[in-house]
């Protein structure tokens, strides 16, 4: 027998190995109760649950929908019905996405036919790997590359982490595995397996052209019904900063007559992110917990928790980001559930500005209407990145190419909006929810199907705003929705000051324009925030030697030859390039170290 494998970093966990063959028997499933897998059969879909759970819905052809994560549910029993048509036994996925909220996997057990995927925006990633007629499914990438032949590290997917901070389409560490595409279902049967696209998200993109203030209330009203079903059976914690997305959320529960859940934000003390939401939660009487990032977080946490953020997200994080890996640690000593304005300000406001969720470069491709966007991503890269990388820049310029002909009847703002919620969301914000599913469940209201459907119908909707527009007036009409919901549902937190210098009544209420605008200008140019607000840099600049060393991008080929490791090194001893790009550098050769080792474990004295 051979050695168990064992997969305890793994919060859920669902593994597959599936052959495409006339004489092999129909998939049956194994619940695991430890997160323990000896000498795994195939034909049988393990699961493990972890700090999340396991639904089955049977529907009602007699198949059975399995749901790992956090399945939402506005009415179960109805659920079952609705998914999947009661004579073919067909899945729906609109109505899955309606029906089953929240984020999760699901597996599709019938007669002859094993069919996979993920829940609306593909947060969750699902991975596969073909090996003749052998099919190999899994949560983890990792996990295959342990146990199956993972190909040759993807040097198209280095290029892609150094020009746009994260992977794109379905590429992986390894060239052998892919990643299952959102909204796409992986089918497999006797006659093979096939990766289809099950669900057009251009159909909900809707013409933006409602507006006043009926269908302003009546968005407000979807959102309260929505908001309202992703309240958890139990206590929880709503993340409540300085803006308007949390403490909508504030207003959602209070509006709900729920008097069970906590408040939380973290920053350095002091910082206008901790200590408003602080005071308001005081005067609302809801019990708040700070999570302090200072100089006791720094010596004691930081740097554990940004290599837990890294491996508990494969590498796919960032190491700009332990203070989320903090948070949830301290957060799952008082809850199960934390419910996050996640997703909100992106359906909402145009994006504008390049940063880690979106790079100058991505920017270049859908906002120049030539082909000089080529030339720019060339340039971008740098002399030696381009030239070392020829080839797989060529093929990634051929795939963009064939992303924008694909869409050539949308305009330039819907062919974005399908990449950001087909891949930035899932690339930016899905390591982040994936690490904290290790110990916690991220409920996120504003990734609802129907509300956004309601939401696309309007002119509030980022979707119809102008591309990369910078008018600062123009991006606030999202706020118009915060406002009105805060309105209708809590006239306490309508009035109450945001971190922006203003309270919502000062957006909605048109006579305090002028005290609105008075405000803006204050905080401006008289309120200044410390900087280095979550710590990111006192950390990285402290550990960012013991960083190196464990990276060591001096022992791989490809960061020698690319002039990533000089970068990296370089950076130690002058300002080569900007702190954030650095952090940016490490985070990727640290992905690219560890899957060229992925049976290597982390070095124990950086992880204790």
């Amino acid at each position: 027998m051979e050695e168990p494998i064992t997969y305890e970093e793994l919060a859920m966990f669902a593994y597959l190995h599936y052959r495409c063959q006339p004489d092999a028997p129909l998939v049956r499933v194994a619940m695991l109760s430890s997160p323990t897998l000896q000498a795994p059969s195939p034909q049988t879909l393990y699961l493990y649950a972890g700090a999340q759970q396991i639904d089955v819905l049977d529907l009602p052809d007699g198949s059975h929908l399995y749901l790992l994560g956090d399945p939402v549910f506005g009415d179960r029993q109805r659920a079952a019905g609705r998914v999947s048509d009661w004579h073919s036994g067909a899945l729906y996925p609109r109505a899955l996405y309606t029906e089953v909220r929240g984020h999760y996997y699901w597996f599709l057990l019938k007669d002859g036919l094993f069919r996979c995927g993920t829940s609306f925006g593909g947060i969750y990633p699902l991975y596969w790997q073909k090996d003749g007629n052998q099919i190999y499914v899994c949560t983890s990438s990792f996990y295959l590359a342990r146990r199956h032949k993972p190909g040759e590290l993807n040097r198209r997917n280095l290029l892609e982490r150094l020009l746009f901070n994260y992977s794109l389409f379905n590429s992986t560490w390894w060239t052998n595995i892919r990643l299952l595409g959102s909204h796409c279902w992986l089918t497999m049967s006797e006659e093979g397996a096939r990766e289809e696209r099950a669900f057009g998200l251009e159909n909900y993109f809707g013409h933006g052209f409602l507006s006043g203030p009926d269908v302003l209330d009546e968005l407000t009203e979807v959102f309260e019904r929505e908001s309202r079903v992703f309240l958890p059976p139990e206590p929880f914690a709503i993340s409540f900063t300085g803006g308007f997305d949390g403490r909508t959320l504030v207003a959602a529960a209070r509006q709900a007559h729920r008097d069970d859940f906590l408040t939380y934000s973290f920053g350095m003390p002091g910082e206008s992110d901790v200590a408003l939401p602080a005071r308001q939660s005081e005067q609302l009487g809801i019990p708040f917990l700070p999570i302090y990032l200072d100089e006791t977080y720094v010596r004691e946490h930081a740097l554990r928790s940004a290599i837990g953020f890294m491996q508990r997200s494969e590498y796919n994080g960032n190491f700009g980001r332990p203070h989320y890996f903090y948070a949830a640690e301290t957060l799952a000593k008082h809850t199960r559930y934390i419910l996050t304005g996640n997703f909100g300000s992106e359906l909402f406001r145009a994006m504008h500005q390049p940063g880690v969720m979106m790079t100058q470069a991505l920017i270049q491709v859908f906002e120049t209407p030539d082909d000089s966007w080529k030339d720019f991503l060339r340039k971008a890269a740098g002399r030696q990145v381009a030239a070392y990388f020829r080839t797989e820049l060529d093929a990634l310029i051929s795939d963009f190419e064939h992303f924008l002909r694909a869409r050539a009847d949308m305009d330039i703002n819907q062919q974005f909006y399908c990449f950001v919620l087909e891949e930035i969301f899932r690339k930016y914000f899905g390591p982040e929810l994936v690490m904290q599913s290790h110990v916690l469940c991220n409920r996120t209201p504003y990734l609802s199907l129907r509300f956004f459907e309601a939401l696309n119908k309007t002119v509030w909707s980022g979707l119809h705003a102008r591309l990369f527009d910078k008018q600062k007036n123009r991006r606030m009409k999202g706020q118009m929705f915060y406002s009105a919901f805060l309105r209708r549902t809590d006239r306490q937190l309508y009035r109450m000051l945001t971190n922006k210098g203003y309270s919502p009544a000062d957006v909605l209420e048109r006579w305090r324009r002028p005290l609105l605008a008075a405000r803006v200008a204050y905080h401006k140019f008289f309120r200044k925030e410390m900087g280095d607000s979550n710590a990111v840099e006192t950390y990285f600049r402290r550990y960012q030697h013991d960083l190196l060393n464990y990276i060591r991008p001096e022992d791989h080929r490809e960061l020698l030859q690319s002039g990533i490791a000089y970068l990296m090194e370089s950076g130690l001893s002058r300002n080569a390039v900007s702190l954030s790009e650095l952090i940016h550098l490490y985070s990727v050769a640290a992905g690219w170290t560890a899957a060229a080792h992925p049976v290597q474990p982390l070095e124990p004295s950086l992880i204790a």
